[in-house]
């Protein structure tokens, strides 16, 4: 793996951090000397010293995609590049030993392989590995009754993930944040063409027999929209939101959803479901069971 060859770099400290910053030299007619000028800040020396690992700023890592592949260090005035692997471990991070509980990820590790959810999770975030870190926190809400997110680094730090570094729930709630529409949209569509592409691997015609679901969600948070009280149906006397899901029949995997008011979704609410899923994809791609 190439090293990645920087721009000229220099640190400034200010009251609260060291941070990294480009430059251009420029020609003083007077002096008859070069100096620095036009300063850009790139990215931070999170040890708090001159010397450490740098977070790059995403405007640099835009131009500079090829950092996103190694840990970078500054140590003495120089700057050491780590090659990461897929799972955004180092070669000596990946080996040390360390015992993880493995089975039960490894179980939905095989749910994802034969399915296109893996696929779809990296058509919808395929910035900086996040569909592996999407997966991992599915992977805890999953896995754990009280899915609070804050137990997430306590349960990754013995746990086999897709995403093997840590996640602060700082780092959690800025993933959480880059799940929008347009993300959601993408996600629904490549599982939609993967579970085709399937169909057609194995002779069947390019048909999904989708079937209607309903269930409910419980949340603890008072903020949110569409929380509000019902009959829930884990009975567990939490608010809930309500979700009116298409499912594809033979996987069972959802592949569009909307919220409704109620406890149960009336009429209207399914015919609204079913049409703005066809305005989402052919019609002629799905038969409604």
């Amino acid at each position: 793996m190439k090293t990645p060859q920087l721009p000229p770099l220099i640190i400034k400290k200010s009251p609260s951090a060291f941070y990294v910053y480009t430059y251009k030299n420029k020609w003083d007619p007077e002096k008859k000397r070069s100096y620095r000028a036009s300063f850009k800040k790139v990215g931070t020396v999170t040890s708090g010293e001159k010397e450490g690992r740098i977070r790059w700023d995403d405007h640099f890592l835009a131009e500079r995609p090829e950092l996103r592949d190694f840990i970078c260090e500054r140590k003495g005035k120089d700057y050491v590049f780590t090659p990461m692997n897929e799972g955004g471990f180092t070669l000596s991070q990946a080996m040390e030993v360390k015992q993880l509980h493995a089975g039960a990820t490894w179980a939905l590790d095989q749910l994802v392989v034969q399915s296109p959810i893996g696929e779809a999770l990296k058509t919808a975030f395929p910035q900086r590995r996040d569909y592996l870190k999407v997966l991992s926190i599915a992977y805890f809400i999953i896995l754990n009754q009280d899915n609070n997110i804050s137990k997430y680094p306590t349960f990754a730090e013995a746990t086999r993930l897709p995403w093997g570094a840590s996640l602060h729930p700082s780092s959690i709630g800025r993933i959480f944040r880059k799940i929008k529409k347009q993300q959601i949209e993408k996600y629904f569509s490549a599982l939609q063409e993967g579970l085709i592409e399937q169909k057609r691997e194995v002779g069947d015609d390019d048909k999904l027999t989708l079937a209607l679901d309903s269930t409910s969600i419980s949340s603890y948070a008072n903020k949110l929209p569409n929380v509000e009280r019902g009959r829930n149906k884990d009975e567990d006397n939490l608010p809930q939101i309500n979700l009116l899901m298409l499912v594809e029949s033979k996987s069972g995997l959802p592949i569009f959803y909307r919220t409704y008011d109620g406890n149960v979704p009336d009429v209207q609410t399914v015919r609204r479901v079913i049409a703005d899923n066809s305005r989402l994809v052919p019609c002629n791609n799905n038969i409604f069971a």
